[in-house]
């Protein structure tokens, strides 16, 4: 019997994330295929606080195991994991574009993207540009902030969860607080780079997830309640409304509302056997083993489907557009197939050497 930590549903919900940010760029990108530029639909937005969340809840869900399991927490092999599962494509990527476009086009910003701060270009982009007197950054690793987001992330949170006193207060007041600051930075007036810079630095998603992992994993009996198929079928019909563009509260907490109703679906996946929806199948579950890699490479590979289209000088009729969703969308998915299996899977191997509690990301792999 296998001794891996198994939660079922999470790669669904991985797929789902990636997905939605997959449509939105597609849908934004359309003039690069002869036709009139689509907005940039919330749903990616969305998306990567759906990320945020998950990644929260289930790095805090594992750090809490090995606190418990061992008394503490390796801290040198926590990171050791998550450069071996976040740097081999980050750079590839990085690189596969600097090839495409040249130094002479990315400049002096690429430094940004080599160390891993790419959130700070994005919201500085305005005073940079007139302090360096260079061009803003390709749209082909606009999507990185994020990347750069949760690694800032990692790299103080297991130091928290380490120490252990007070982690639950923290993690009530992390997220309060981030609301609160930019609450506060909305009263005050606060310069709209700065503003933009906390509405990309999302740590209060990230711990929002943290404090689900916390709750699930030391009173899992307290949320029962949120099992009952009113709420499940509640949190399914809000992400339905996300799905429609239709949702916008207000900037300052959208993005933790979301987080907090993905917590309500992810408790639903890992704790609720009569669950409505099951995320737990194997399109799904593959579609999350590999959304690393539909989220990191769909920039490009939709600008080298809009060259393909363009040389093809197809005419443009009323099953134009579909057409492109779905050509582009199975593109994406080939290449991130390819990448995992030849790419990505030998250095996920090797963080079998740097791992204290083993998980597994699909039923597949408990037995592997």
């Amino acid at each position: 019997m296998s001794s891996k930590i198994f939660l079922p549903g999470l790669n669904g919900i991985r797929a789902i994330a990636a997905l939605a940010v997959l449509i939105s760029h597609i849908n934004n990108r359309m003039e690069y295929f002869g036709l009139p530029k689509k907005e940039l639909l919330d749903l990616a937005g969305y998306g990567v606080t759906m990320f945020f969340t998950l990644s929260g809840f289930l790095i805090t869900f594992l750090l809490l195991k090995e606190l418990e399991k061992t008394g503490d927490v390796a801290i040198k092999k926590f990171y050791m994991r998550r450069v071996l599962r976040i740097w081999p494509l980050y750079y590839l990527y990085l690189l596969m574009v600097i090839f495409l476009e040249g130094f002479s086009t990315i400049q002096w910003p690429i430094l940004f993207y080599l160390l891993m701060i790419p959130n700070f270009k994005n919201s500085f982009n305005g005073i940079i540009s007139t302090v360096v007197g260079t061009k803003t950054t390709s749209f082909m690793v606009g999507h990185y902030w994020s990347l750069g987001v949760e690694e800032q992330f990692y790299a103080f949170w297991p130091w928290i969860v380490k120490r252990g006193k007070y982690l639950l207060q923290i993690l009530v007041l992390f997220p309060v607080f981030y609301v609160a600051l930019k609450l506060a930075l909305r009263v005050f007036h606060a310069p709209y780079n700065i503003l933009v810079f906390v509405n990309y630095t999302r740590f209060g998603c990230l711990a929002i997830g943290a404090l689900g992992a916390y709750i699930y994993f030391h009173h899992r009996e307290k949320i029962a309640f949120l099992n009952h198929r009113a709420i499940e079928i509640l949190a399914w019909l809000f992400f339905g409304v996300v799905a429609l563009n239709k949702f916008h509260l207000t900037s300052i907490i959208d993005h933790e509302i979301v987080s907090v109703f993905t917590l309500i679906i992810i408790f639903n996946q890992v704790n609720n056997q009569r669950k409505i929806i099951s995320l737990e199948n194997k399109v799904f579950d593959y579609l999350g083993k590999i959304s690393f890699g539909l989220y990191v490479y769909n920039p490009l590979v939709i600008y080298l489907m809009s060259l393909l289209y363009m040389k093809l000088t197809l005419v443009n009729q009323w099953y134009t557009i579909p057409m492109i969703y779905v050509f582009v969308t199975l593109a994406v998915i080939a290449i991130a197939h390819l990448s995992y299996n030849f790419y990505e899977k030998p250095f996920l191997k090797l963080k079998t050497s740097f791992t204290t509690i083993h998980s597994a990301s699909s039923r597949a792999d408990l037995v592997e």
